[in-house]
């Protein structure tokens, strides 16, 4: 099936990426052509960018997004011209152990179908349009926890008859349910389903039988860890398949929009058509074939398998069209005046350099040498092309920006007589785009104010706060930094490949890694503590004397301090035991455990930094859909959730037994800036991370990893109140690249991680 791509890790997979399996899903829709090499193309270039970018699972996802979207942007602009165009419909999925994560760009469909329910996933106003429309891809984030015969269906359009047939979850094979959705709608399909069983981690795509005669090989026993099937029907095609086989996929051809070829004017022997078509390309049987009606006989009708056949088209002569004729004729003109000029310029230096020797008059006649007259015709035309540029260089280029500053002036004027923020926004990136245009010739001091205060305006308009970033470090530290921690004193790093945490503190000379800290998954004692999913650093006082709390994704505590030996502390178990402890949060000295695949927060009692008690639930009789919670964070009895597409959950507990803990999903973000109006700024957020800053004047965090953005909330009614971003120019440290992590300590410091390398700012509101 093109566009249908389903890889286990490779060999040389990046740091990371080594336990993740990938499903790439795409769909061409449009009026240009594309064959099967392209479609696996497209899939292939996704596969390997995602494998090679080590770090989040969120980050390569992305960027396997994007080495789809490139191409397929560079071929609309090429082909814009002529009125043809394509966009993607895109799914990605990624299953690592029994999460599964899903990014959709496009208003695909997906289902997640367990033995209790099905979830509907389709998110039009988040996923966007698809890939290929600009630069920056509109995408929307999932995740979904997988039991063993659980199954997932991925389809561009949804037929309505699935609506009911997706619902019924009584036992059922792989087969029957094909067969059940098939029957559901006479439509077109094109769609996935996809099946996961205890087993190794391997990956079963099963083959498709284009002939009766020719069944797939048995598939293996439930050891494997996820079978993937595409199917479909094509209208009035015979819809029983072979007992031991399953159906042929018949692909959509206005989705894929594969040409029909064209019968030729003269037809070709019977011999030159048997011997051209053992040497054609073999196309699927999958992809629909126009018959030649000629020379290809008709199937039979049991099998309804349309060929094609490739012809070539005769060779007509065409004759050049009169604005061709014109256009020769130019420049046959022109190089005959180029020679006539070089002839007349080397006849003349020969009858000039004679008079400049001694004895002019009675010497005879001077003739220059052959090799002399051709290296004079070369000469010329370069002193005048020279000249030329550097005339144009001093006077051309500078008229030219002289128009783009005195165009930036006259923006400058209009946008200071706006009233209306959206105009006022609109007129001021005149400004800064004419500005910036004047400055390739040379920076003034006039230009420099006019794009500064350009800057100003749009940052005043958008709610944007400057920060001057430092570098903590001089070099990179050469791991991948996924968390972060601060204290006063201290920054601690969290390496997201080995699980270790390194300690950075604050000396006279800066930050300094302090490399006796030890703080690494190890034996500690009776407990295994695994590698540290999240972490906080702890209050000076608590009995254990440790600055610093760390825990695995079972559970087990893990105290670090300088100096000393970590000690492990497993948490008492909920009664539900433990799912996967996700992240935690520190309140008023109660533990906040967050376990997203079981849908459960669990609180601990603290008492002087340790959490010896039996922990209670939460949300009570009511839990809310937060398997793919992320981040959490709590003010007293407000609990805020961060899911993986971004958006928030609150949560207010209630200590009255007859009034229930209450959850808002989502909770609204309130943009309270004028120059928003017409866009959605946090649709277009990539948020990663949440966390409260210290009083006096509390506020929630968001860190919008693609923009290098921390968006800062007021708590209650999540109205933003700024955007805490790094200053521009040449002022800025700060590297580009997504943000990997942010924290904050209690003196209101910042801290961001790009990759290895760790800035700081101070002057945080």
């Amino acid at each position: 099936m093109p566009g249908l791509l389903a890889i286990t890790p490779p060999r040389k997979a990046a740091r990371g990426r080594e336990q993740d399996r990938l499903i790439v899903y795409l769909l061409l829709t449009g009026n240009a052509s594309f064959t099967t090499a392209e479609y696996m193309k497209f899939a292939s270039e996704a596969a390997s960018a995602f494998y090679q970018m080590p770090g989040a699972l969120t980050s390569a996802m992305r960027n396997a997004a994007d080495a789809v979207n490139r191409p397929l942007l560079e071929r609309n602009k090429s082909t814009s011209g002529h009125g043809q165009y394509a966009i993607g419909w895109l799914a990605l999925g990624v299953l690592r152990e029994s999460q599964f994560t899903l990014l959709l760009s496009g208003p695909m469909h997906g289902y997640v179908i367990s033995q209790s329910e099905t979830k509907h996933i389709h998110e039009p106003t988040l996923s966007g349009k698809g890939v290929g429309l600009g630069q920056k891809i509109t995408h929307y984030f999932t995740q979904a926890s997988l039991q063993s015969g659980d199954r997932i269906v991925l389809c561009g359009k949804i037929p309505i008859g699935w609506e009911t047939a997706l619902i019924d979850h009584s036992p059922a094979s792989l087969e029957v349910t094909r067969r059940r959705l098939l029957t559901a709608t006479n439509d077109d399909l094109n769609a996935v389903m996809m099946q996961v069983t205890d087993g190794s981690g391997l990956l079963h795509q099963l083959q498709q039988a284009t002939h009766k005669q020719s069944a797939p090989e048995p598939t293996q026993e439930p050891h494997q860890t996820g079978t993937f099937e595409p199917f479909g029907r094509e209208q009035g095609a015979e819809s029983q398949p072979d007992a031991t086989s399953i159906s042929a996929h018949i692909l959509q051809p206005s989705a894929y929009a594969i040409p029909l070829q064209q019968e030729e004017e003269n037809p070709v022997p019977e011999d030159e058509t048997s011997a051209r078509a053992t040497t054609a390309r073999e196309l699927p049987p999958s992809l629909p074939r126009a018959k030649h009606q000629a020379h290809v006989p008709e199937p039979p009708a049991e099998e309804n398998i349309p060929q094609i056949v490739e012809q070539k088209k005769p060779m007509v002569r065409r004759e050049p069209s009169q604005q061709t004729r014109q256009a020769a004729k130019a420049v046959a003109s022109g190089m005959q005046t180029w020679r006539r000029g070089s002839e007349r310029a080397g006849t003349g230096l020969q009858r000039f350099l004679p008079r400049l020797l001694p004895g002019a008059e009675s010497s005879e006649s001077f003739t220059l040498p052959s090799y002399m007259l051709a290296f004079i015709a070369v000469l010329i035309p370069l002193l005048v092309v020279t000249v030329a540029s550097i005339v144009y260089l001093r006077y051309g280029r500078s008229a030219q920006c002289e128009t783009y500053l005195q165009q930036a002036q006259n923006a400058r004027i209009q946008a200071a007589n706006l009233t209306d923020p959206i105009m006022q926004r609109d007129a001021w990136e005149s400004v800064y785009r004419y500005v910036d245009k004047a400055e390739t010739c040379r920076e003034t001091t006039e230009t420099l104010i006019i794009k500064q205060e350009a800057e100003a305006k749009l940052d005043q308009l958008r709610g944007i706060a400057r920060l001057q970033f430092n570098p903590v470090f001089s070099s990179g530290l050469g791991i991948q930094i996924s968390r972060m921690a601060a204290s006063e004193t201290d920054l601690f790093l969290l390496d997201a490949q080995t699980g270790y945490v390194k300690r950075a503190a604050l000396t006279n000379r800066g930050f300094e890694l302090d490399d006796s800290f030890d703080c690494k998954p190890n034996r500690y004692g009776d407990y295994q503590v695994g590698q540290i999913v999240d972490m906080l650093a702890l209050p000076l006082l608590n009995s254990i004397n440790a600055t610093l709390l760390g825990v695995d994704a079972t559970g087990n505590l893990l105290y670090c301090a300088p100096g000393q030996v970590a000690q492990a502390i497993p948490l008492p178990p909920p009664d539900t035991n433990w799912g996967r402890v996700t992240a935690l949060t520190l309140d008023a000295g109660n533990l906040y455990v967050l376990d997203a695949p079981s849908s459960a927060v669990w609180v601990y009692t603290g008492k002087d930094g340790t959490f010896i008690d039996r922990p209670y639930f939460f949300f009570g009789g009511q839990i809310p859909e937060i398997q793919d919670a992320i981040d959490l964070a709590v003010n007293g009895d407000e609990l805020y959730i961060l899911h993986s597409d971004g958006h928030l959950s609150i949560c207010s507990y209630s200590r009255i037994e007859t009034v229930p803990t209450r959850c808002q999903d989502p909770a609204p973000l309130v943009n309270p800036f004028g120059a928003y109006q017409d866009t959605d700024l946090f649709s277009q957020a990539h948020i990663t991370q949440m966390m409260f800053t210290a009083p006096p004047d509390p506020s929630i965090l968001l860190l919008d990893a693609d923009n290098q953005s921390v968006l800062r909330f007021t708590p209650r009614s999540l109205e933003l109140q700024n955007q805490l971003r790094p200053t521009t120019g040449v002022s800025n440290p700060v590297s580009q690249g997504s943000v990997d992590a942010m924290t904050a300590g209690p003196n209101h410091v910042l801290y961001l991680a790009i990759k290895d390398k760790v800035y700081f700012a101070t002057n945080m509101p």
